[in-house]
């Protein structure tokens, strides 16, 4: 997988550090219908607590508005009927109580948070452009941060170069901005995120190390806030001890590992939905598919009802990848096959629900709000920018004039210079011409690129090696039309970088990728993924396995 589902439920704690002011329940004296009964009921018996929603709306001690958005809450919380929750919080949006901009704002968001969980990404880029639109209306600066989070973690789900980029600024702008109970618990929901996907590249001692941060979050906002929810320090803190024990097995560490799980499983939020899907994730990695099979007994064998969705896709991956772990190498292909085929069909799927199209809107989106907000900032200080502009105008004139008289009397020497140069140049051309034999272009990029391994420079390119050769960069597309037909430059490149990292692979199949990827000269983990499956039409840990073989 480009990026494994790891720790996707801790979206469950940003919902819940939500406060409830925006759910407007009609005014009664009879507390058995309040949305905290309710609520707290849920947490044993869903259905009773549906019901007990139908019967306050019938009985008209709940709003239209409250009980959706009641049913929409705890259909999230408590099952995994992500649309039907769905379903409710737009029906919510549709009540007369949802169209102020600050409270509309806010049930965007929770809209967003379930569509995310439910892997949704055409609804979720949707909800988060709608959302961020009138959070920016309503001057909700920290909910602006927490949509361009949630979409920036839907575009890089979809292996969009910009999501990472929107993470981490938003995480930025939301550090910077946070006050509230409510604020720092998203951010921790931010940052977790933040968290999982430096798991998802293979940054593992990254992870550890930035984890320390996210210690310091949970602490700061325990201290800021002492009377604030326990069970939700206590679902942060299980989230992060699953991630740990995920981290220490793939370093290596298998009893800090395994002390890690134990010290999660302990906590009350091993016992929730959202639990066992982290706790599964765990066997996932550490190669423990009997346990991942006694958690989904009840869905086994994969049969029946359709299952076109990412979240049957992950538990194929899960078991997978805990069969693969484990060495039964049987198994492991057998769900690999089913994992590609289904990996086709959602692709295809998302493709005709047009995903790519609402990332696209999104981004206009968001450049749009950008502009406008320079825009601002150029209005309230345009003055300061004319003096600004003004002085710099009169100060490059001052220079010019003092310039002036030493330009004219230099003018006519670095004229003859010049002409006196292009001669040479011209000489030396004709000369070399002569004097080469015909393949001396190709002979000379080939000594000086493969022959010294400049590829490995990750700084690289046409115009630092045309200046290696003393030549114009354009010259060096004649010289790779020599080598090969048609190539660019950077493939040129990228195929010598694939090649070494193929003969690093053989002397090593164990070799760490971030490693390789720093070796052959990658940027990043992920360029070099995705270069060498381009190539080769396998990832370097599959080809990597098929050498152990």
């Amino acid at each position: 997988m480009k990026r494994r589902s790891l720790l996707l439920i801790s979206v469950l704690a940003a919902v819940l550090a939500c406060s409830t002011h925006v759910e407007k329940a009609v005014p009664s004296s009879d507390e058995t219908y309040t949305t905290a009964r309710i609520q707290e009921l849920a947490r044993t018996d869903y259905d009773a607590a549906m019901q007990l929603t139908e019967d306050g709306l019938r009985s008209g001690q709940l709003s239209a508005f409250t009980a959706n958005t009641t049913r929409a809450q705890i259909t999230y919380l408590y099952t995994e009927d992500y649309s039907a929750a769905a379903e409710y919080m737009q029906k919510a949006l549709k009540q007369e109580e949802a169209q102020d901009p600050a409270t509309r704002s806010e049930l965007i968001y929770r809209l967003a948070t379930i569509l995310k969980s439910g892997k949704d990404f055409t609804a979720l880029l949707s909800a988060c452009t709608e959302g961020k639109k009138f959070a920016h209306m309503a001057g909700k600066s920290f909910l602006e941060a927490s949509f361009d989070f949630l979409a920036g973690d839907c575009l890089f789900d979809m292996d969009e170069d910009t999501g990472l980029e929107m993470i981490q600024g938003a995480i930025k702008k939301a550090s910077a901005i946070a006050s509230s109970e409510e604020d720092f618990g998203h951010l921790l929901f931010f940052y977790g995120e933040y968290l999982n996907s430096l798991v998802g590249d293979g940054q593992y001692k990254a992870a550890l190390e930035e984890s320390d941060n996210y210690d310091a979050l949970i602490g700061k906002m325990e201290k800021k806030f002492p009377q604030g929810d326990a069970s939700y320090i206590d679902r942060c803190r299980f989230y992060q001890e699953i991630r740990r024990a995920i981290c220490y097995t793939k370093l290596g560490n298998q009893k800090a590992a395994a002390d890690t799980f134990e010290k999660a499983k302990s906590r009350k939020a091993a016992g929730t939905t959202g639990g066992k899907t982290l706790i599964v994730s765990y066997y996932s990695v550490s190669g423990q598919p009997d346990k991942i099979l006694a958690i989904y007994r009840d869905e086994l064998p994969y049969t029946g009802a359709d299952t076109v969705s990412r979240a049957y896709r992950m538990r194929l991956a899960r078991l997978r990848d805990a069969y693969e772990n484990a060495g039964l190498t049987a198994k492991a292909r057998e769900y690999e096959a089913r994992y590609d085929s289904l990996n086709k069909q959602i692709e295809e799927k998302e493709i005709a629900e047009g995903t790519m199209v609402n990332a696209a809107r999104y981004n206009a989106q968001r450049y749009r709000f950008q502009l406008e907000d320079t825009n601002n900032a150029l209005q309230k200080n345009k003055w300061l920018l004319v003096t600004i502009v003004f002085v710099l105008i009169l100060a490059i004139c001052i220079l010019l004039s003092m310039n002036e008289k030493r330009a004219r009397l230099h003018s006519e020497e670095t004229e003859s210079l010049e002409k006196s140069l292009r001669s040479i140049q011209r000489q030396v051309a004709v000369i070399a011409e002569r004097a080469s034999p015909k393949d001396a272009p190709q002979q000379s990029l080939e000594k000086l690129i493969e022959g010294k391994q400049l590829y490995l420079d990750k700084n690289l390119n046409r115009e630092s090696a045309a200046a290696l050769l003393g030549i114009p960069s354009n010259e060096i597309s004649r010289m790779l039309n020599d080598i090969e037909p048609g190539i660019s430059f950077p493939d040129y490149i990228k195929s010598l970088r694939i090649r070494h990292a193929l003969e690093l692979i053989g002397q090593n199949p164990d070799i760490p990728i971030s490693e390789l990827a720093d070796r052959c000269g990658f940027y990043t983990v992920r360029t070099l993924q995705r270069s060498f499956l381009a190539v080769t039409g396998k990832t370097p840990s599959e080809y990597a396995k098929a050498l152990k073989k």
